[in-house]
């Protein structure tokens, strides 16, 4: 945290950022700022010099084109992505940014690509396609009294393997999530996780927003306070977006082979 900031750092927004994910660092930013808690945001592009500090890192959704193109800067990135995940800084990583953040992603076609190793698992091409309404039980770390039940959206063809040990996001109530078997999603280190739950998610589930606004505050000795007066609005229609997942969610899309 730099002169009572929190920074909010982007991670390739032009390359990982094709499902709305900036909605991802609004959410974060809007809702710091109904809490009293100034934020300032840092876009990080390939070949520039990685902030040395961060307080949340948010890393989007982009296709394998894109993740191979990156590949040489992923390495170059990778150790001080870890060390900021490993240190309590929550680094929030959805769809392909998740796959991104794993040890390896394995396409159908050609040589494994490296990641960022945030999460101790392996993200493997050619699963079932799911295009999907997406509902869930978070495991993460949640503020006291929050619903743990998130909603969203998942277009993916993607199996993630969990090492051993490592938690999952959350269960899955309605979709497919990781497809290796248990019905579960995503991936959880210290404050951080891994999710395909698109929409974006923050927006859509702001307890969410919440808990890892708290995370990263706690970490620098500061108190987040969300303020349900001023999110009132955005409150409401977070719940009737959910809403109208969960009226929907056996209604729809379904898979594609």
């Amino acid at each position: 945290m730099t002169a009572d900031r929190l920074t909010i750092l982007h991670v390739y927004p032009r390359q990982m950022g094709v499902s709305g994910d900036r909605g991802n660092v609004a959410a974060l930013v809007r809702r710091a700022a109904a809490a009293g808690l100034d934020t300032e945001v840092l876009e990080y592009a390939p070949g520039d010099d990685l902030p040395a500090a961060a307080d949340v890192v948010v890393i989007g959704n982009g296709p394998l084109s894109a993740m191979r193109s990156l590949g040489a800067d992923v390495a170059r990135i990778a150790a001080p992505l870890r060390s900021f995940a490993s240190d309590g800084v929550p680094v929030i990583a959805v769809g392909g940014g998740f796959d991104l953040a794993t040890n390896e992603v394995v396409p159908t076609e050609g040589a494994p690509l490296a990641g960022f190793g945030v999460f101790d698992a392996r993200a493997v091409r050619g699963a079932e396609r799911r295009v999907n309404y997406f509902v869930l039980e978070t495991r993460y770390p949640l503020l006291p009294g929050a619903s743990k039940r998130l909603a969203g959206f998942e277009d993916h063809a993607t199996t993630i393997e969990l090492a051993a040990g490592v938690t999952p996001f959350a269960d899955v109530v309605s979709g497919g999530g990781n497809q290796a078997g248990a019905p579960v999603e995503g991936a959880i280190v210290g404050t951080s996780f891994g999710t395909h739950t698109q929409g974006p998610i923050l927006p859509l589930n702001p307890q969410l927003t919440d808990s890892v606004l708290a995370a990263a505050a706690a970490r620098v000795g500061r108190e987040y306070t969300p303020d349900p007066e001023q999110t009132a609005t955005i409150d409401r229609y977070a719940r009737e977006a959910r809403a109208t997942v969960d009226r929907y969610v056996d209604k729809a899309f379904k898979r594609i082979a």
